[in-house]
Parts: structure tokens; sequence; C-alpha cells
């Protein structure tokens, strides 16, 4: 392959110019250690693709040096979605031109690799990979995500909005989608999007598979290669002593790594007598030793369930299961007893051999949120915030028990440190949460060990600048025009087209999905109506307020003052400016910020931990710990649904904003997420940075 194909970009000019790391510092190139790279959902579109069938040229993007053809999602699309789909194509090249310049030749991804399997996408990431791998010695080991596949057999599929001409959506469907079996050629409209283009049909946007995945991409982990050290699967007969390389290539073959699930739990030596629906389905996990003393076990934890109307006749019919999004480790200890076995019996070898152990799969192992549950349950209600995704106590207790010291998780799009100590076993399991290049905050997990020794240090490398990262604004203002051209008021907002370079441009993209998306979606209505009509100073006067007036009586904080309440108002001012003074602040500067920022920075906290503190102001940091220290006092508390019309404005406020900043201080606290060393055989953590302070209770 030649570096054309990766538009406009050299290594040693990204090196030099291009992507530049908030934490540069390197390990020298002296060190016999082992470096290893951990990419969690890179989501890969190929945004510069070839349909080989012809159906989809893509739409002309004039670049000042030629003129490409660009098959991008549009910026619609990309706004009210958890993850980008096309910028994030520049910040995997940049992600991959930083590693090479580190040193670092083994880089592994932890699922959702692909945004959800296309042939024409996973055919781009592999010429990426190839070429790498060619360039500069490269091996890449894959773990699969739940939109790699997205079911464990091929099915139809498509999107309704891949960027088209004139800045109009472009629908793109597979040939056996209903909207190409029924001929449909009205175009396809939607909530909140303008008329679209006739639609297309080709089989290059069908969802692939185990089957097909693995003859794409079997290269990269999930099949041996004669200069690994070593190879296996949960179903292979040899062990550690008596490995040969074309036994292991034999039966890491499709046909060799089923395994029975059930509807009602694990099926074949597991299986018991009343249970049903029992299909076969691939396991694509497998345990590599690419150089002497490392191990690298992929776990495939993906839970594909089957359907209650499943039919086992057809059992390689994609529409006999559910998808895995939400299921994870959960359902493994239910689902894929043999997965826990495996990782036991690994463990075992692992430590009899002396081998460094670095377990990754898509999904984490621990608790993400850092013990904010029941909180967060309490404000927004049970299964919101993604809870459903959460690992529970048994889970992490039955991976801790199999022996395993380290795992490297991604998922949530999160940058996360985790730990899980079992008394009955008296074993140790961190699990690192590992931030996704396609979204805030941008970046990679960099793991060095030296062998023979237990401990690992342990980096997070975050982007900023990406090379190209806005060769696409233009096609996003034709789109934005032709929403104002057709009179429809353009539900994104286009300053994001502004930022000034990947960083803040993910920052906000996190912006604007929580104004689109997750406010609407999972808050309370009395919230966003209390952020929609609040600033700081209003709030920390809130804190202080008793006063009779109802809720339902309460559209913004001025007209709170201004009512029949005025009295109770002035006395809490008072004795708000009292607790800004004592910490240092006047009333005036907790009004310097709004609701709109105390959500985003929620969500900064949320998705990147203590990192987030980079991002947001300290003084408003010391303001939200105030805030919430003078709440904590208050100790009002509420159920999630509050149904009384009469209840008092001041008695929600203060449970509500008093839950809040609760999880916020959950969020920017926990254990060392930037740059830290894990001593496996101790079970200790080394903080190796300073870092900021997150918000205070005390």
């Amino acid at each position: 392959m030649k570096r054309a194909i990766i538009p406009y970009q050299m290594v040693a000019l990204v090196v030099l110019l291009g992507c530049t790391l908030f934490d540069s510092g390197q390990t020298g190139d002296a060190d016999p250690g082992v470096r290893v790279a951990f990419m969690a959902d890179v989501h890969f579109h190929d945004v510069f693709s070839v349909f080989e069938d012809g159906s989809f040229a893509g739409i002309p993007l004039n670049t000042g040096r030629e003129t490409k053809y660009a098959t991008i999602r549009t910026m619609e699309a990309q706004l009210s979605s958890t993850r980008l789909f096309n910028e994030n194509y520049f910040a995997f090249l940049a992600a991959l031109d930083d590693a090479v310049s580190k040193g670092v030749r083994i880089i592994a991804f932890p699922g959702d690799f692909s945004d959800d399997g296309q042939p024409v996408h996973l055919r781009g990431f592999k010429k990426i990979l190839d070429y790498y791998a060619d360039e500069y010695g490269i091996r890449f080991f894959l773990a699969p995500g739940n939109h790699d596949p997205n079911l464990p057999f091929t099915q139809d599929a498509g999107k309704r909005n891949f960027a088209g001409n004139n800045g109009r959506p472009q629908p793109v469907y597979s040939l056996g989608h209903p909207l190409c079996t029924q001929l449909s050629s009205d175009g396809i409209t939607g909530s909140g999007e303008q008329e679209s283009h006739e639609v297309i049909c080709t089989d290059e946007v069908v969802e692939s598979g185990y089957e097909d995945m693995l003859h794409i991409l079997g290269d990269y982990g999930f099949t041996p290669k004669r200069d690994y050290l070593y190879y296996e699967t949960p179903f292979s007969s040899y062990d550690y002593e008596d490995y040969l390389f074309d036994t292991a290539l034999a039966e890491a073959q499709a046909e060799h790594r089923q395994y029975e699930i059930c509807q009602e739990g694990s099926g074949g030596v597991y299986r018991e007598n009343h249970y049903s629906r029992c299909l076969e389905v691939m396991d694509m996990s497998y345990l590599v030793e690419p150089a002497e003393g490392l191990w690298l076990l992929s776990l495939d934890a993906n839970v594909y369930l089957p359907r209650g109307d499943a039919d086992v006749t057809a059992p390689g019919n994609p529409a006999n299961f559910t998808g895995s999004g939400n299921a994870g480790y959960n359902r493994v200890v239910t689902y894929k007893k043999h997965l826990l076995k495996w990782i036991g019996e690994v463990a075992r070898q692992a430590d009899r051999h002396g081998k460094t152990l670095y377990a990754f799969s898509h999904y984490p192992a621990i608790d993400f949120y850092n013990g904010a549950e029941p909180l967060i349950e309490q404000l927004w209600g049970r299964g919101r915030f993604q809870l459903s995704r959460l690992p529970s106590e048994s889970a992490s207790r039955a991976l801790t028990r199999t022996g395993l010291n380290l795992h490297i998780g991604g998922h949530m799009h999160m940058n996360n440190t985790n730990r899980y100590y079992d008394e009955e076993s008296q074993n140790t399991l961190y699990n690192i949460q590992t931030p996704s290049l396609a979204a805030y905050v941008p970046g990679y997990k960099l793991l060095h060990s030296r062998p023979g020794h237990a401990v690992v240090e342990i980096r997070t490398v975050m982007l900023r600048e990406v090379p190209d990262f806005d060769l696409l604004f233009p096609l996003y203002r034709l789109e934005w025009d032709h929403l104002k051209e057709t009179g429809k008021t353009p539900l994104w907002n286009q300053e994001v087209l502004s930022s000034p370079d990947y960083y803040r441009y993910t920052d906000w993209h996190l912006k604007e999905l929580s104004r689109l998306r997750f406010l609407p979606r999972e808050w309370p209505a009395d919230l966003r109506m209390m952020l929609a009509g609040m600033n700081g100073r209003d709030m920390l006067i809130a804190s202080q307020l008793d006063s009779t007036l109802p809720f339902r009586d309460f559209s913004s904080a001025t007209q709170t003052a201004e009512s029949e309440d005025r009295d109770a108002w002035n006395t809490a001012r008072i004795k708000a400016e009292s607790l800004a003074t004592l910490d240092g602040y006047s009333l005036s500067d907790f009004g310097e910020w709004n609701g709109t920022d105390l959500s985003t920075d929620f969500y900064r906290l949320r998705n990147a931990g203590n990192l987030a503190l980079n991002d947001i102001p300290g003084a408003r940091i010391g303001q939200y710990s105030l805030l919430a220290r003078a709440l904590k006092k208050r100790n009002i508390t509420l159920n999630a649904k509050v149904s009384d019309d009469a209840i008092r404005f001041d008695r929600l406020f203060q449970a509500r904003f008093k839950t809040l900043f609760e999880v916020m201080h959950r969020f920017s606290g926990g254990l060392p997420a930037k740059r830290f060393k894990l001593d496996l055989e101790s079970g200790e953590i080394f903080d190796l940075t300073a870092g900021k302070q997150g918000l205070s209770l005390d």
C-alpha cells in the first residue's frame, strides 16, 4: 500500500509538527522494556472509501491540493451520537504516527475498531494496518466490540445520513434491506432531518458477522502467525509446552471456535435440562505472546443472546439474536462460563511461566462510576446514564477470582482507573478504561513493562493537534447552508466549525451532544428547567434559601427573586455572600458561569475523570466545591421522580443539586488515571503526576 491512501500526512512532519501531546515524556530508547499502546473505540469510518460496485462515489471535496471524494456522515448525525464518524479517521492516523514516534511496535484495540463492520470500512481499516505493519513493523491485535460485529452473523443494514451532494443527506442501505427490496425511491425523512436524496442500495454497507470479520482481519490477532512465540484460543487442544504453529493455525479456524449459548445460560457442558433456544456462536478470544515474556489476552466479551422466538433450524440467521451493547461481563458470567474457566487457566500459566499478562476486551471489568451508582439512580432514575453497562460486583468478583491482575477496557469512551480486591482469593484486579479516539477526551493508553518485572507503567496520551482534522468542514458548511435555505432551523451550532484543534473539536462535540441528546433524554424536567434558568450566583443563593414558594411558580431565578418571597431571597443572598467571602470569592464571581457550563463540565468529568480538570477553570472547580459543601450541610433528599406539584422550590433545588455535585465529586476523584505505576504482585498503585484537585466535599 502506498502512503497516499493516508492523505497529506508524512510521519516525520506529524512527529515534528502535528500530534501535540499534553504529556510528552518518553521512555529512553535504551530501555529494554516492551511498550504496548491500547487504542479503544476507534470507530473507524473510511472517509475516502471506494465502493467497489460503483454505487456511491461520495461528494467532491476541493482540498486546495486536489479534489477528493468523501464518503462521510452528516454533522447532524455526529453531534447526536456518542462518537464522531468522520474526523476520528484523521485522529487514528495521528495516534498511529505518535505511537511510532515513541518506539511502540505493539498496538492493541479493545473493541469497536470499526463502526458497525461495513465491508467498505473494514477494507480501509485493513489497508492502514497493512501499511503500518509493512513500513514500521507494527504488530496489531484486535478484540471484538459490540460494533464489530453488531450481531454474530452478517445482516442487512445501512445509514440514512451519509452526507450527499448540495448539503442534503444521502441514505445508503444494503440490497436486502427493506428500503431496497421494496424499491423505495421516495427518499427518507426523519425527526429534525431535511429531505434526503434517493436511496442507494449496495452490500458495501452490510454489517459483517464474525466469519466475515475473521476473513478480512484474521491477520491481526484473530489467527496465529509464525513469528508469534505462542498462541491459543479457549478451544485449543495443546498447551504452552507442546505448541506447534500448524496445529494452532488449524484450530484457530472459525469451525473450531464455536460455543453453545442458550436463552437461559451457557450451553455445552454447562447446559441444564430445561435450557432452550440453544445455538452456536463464534468466540474470537485468543492468547498471544508477541514478544518474549509478554502475553496479550484478547477477550471476546460479546454476549449475543438467542431471542425468545429464535429459529434453531436456521442457526445462521442474525435475527435469532439480540445485540451485545449493554451486556458485557454481567452476562459473560452466566452465558460464557467457558471463557471464565479459560481466563483462570491462562492466568495460572502466565504465573507458572513468568509472563506479564495484559488482558484486554471491549467491556469494563469494574465499576467505572467510582461508586456513584446509588446517587445516579437517586437523581436520574434506575437504568439511566448507561447504568445497565455498569459491571456488577459479582461479575467483577468472578473475574478477579480467575487470578487476572490487569484488564484494559473500552466501550464507555471514558478515562478511568478502578480496582477490585477479593478477600477470598486475595487477588487484586485493576481495570484501565481507555478513552476513545472518536470522542472527548481523545487519546490512548501506553503501557510499559520489563520482562520478569511485576511493575507496569501506564500513561494516557491525549491528542490535541491532528493534521487535516478540519479538512471536511467545507462540506458541513454546505449542510448548514442547505438547512438555512430550506427554512429549517439548524439543530447544531455552527461554532463547532471554529474549533482550533481536534481536542477542542471533541470538546465541542461533547457540548452539543449534551445539549441535543443527553439533557433532553436523561435529565429530569425540573432539573433541566433550573439549569436553564440559573447561573452560579443564583445557585449559591438558592443553596441558602428557606422559602414556601412552590416549584410550579419557578421559571427563572430572576423571577423567583422578584416573587412574593423577595425577603427570603434577600436573606439567602446575604448568607451566600458570606459563604463566598469566606472562601475568597465574591458572589458576583459565581455569576460568571451558568447551568449550561455546569452540565458541560459534568460530562467532561464523566468522560475524562480528573483529566477534565485541564478544561475547567480552577476557580470554577473551587466554586463547585463550595456549593457542594453548602448543599451537603442542608442534606435535603428526594426521590428521582417528584410528582407533588406543590413541592417547594428550595427543597427541590437543594436536593437535586446536592446529588449532582456529589456525583461530580466522584467523577473528579478516584485512582490515578493519567500517569501511574502498578505493582501487579503487591496490588499497589503509585501516582506519577501531581495532578489537580477535583471537587471537594470537605
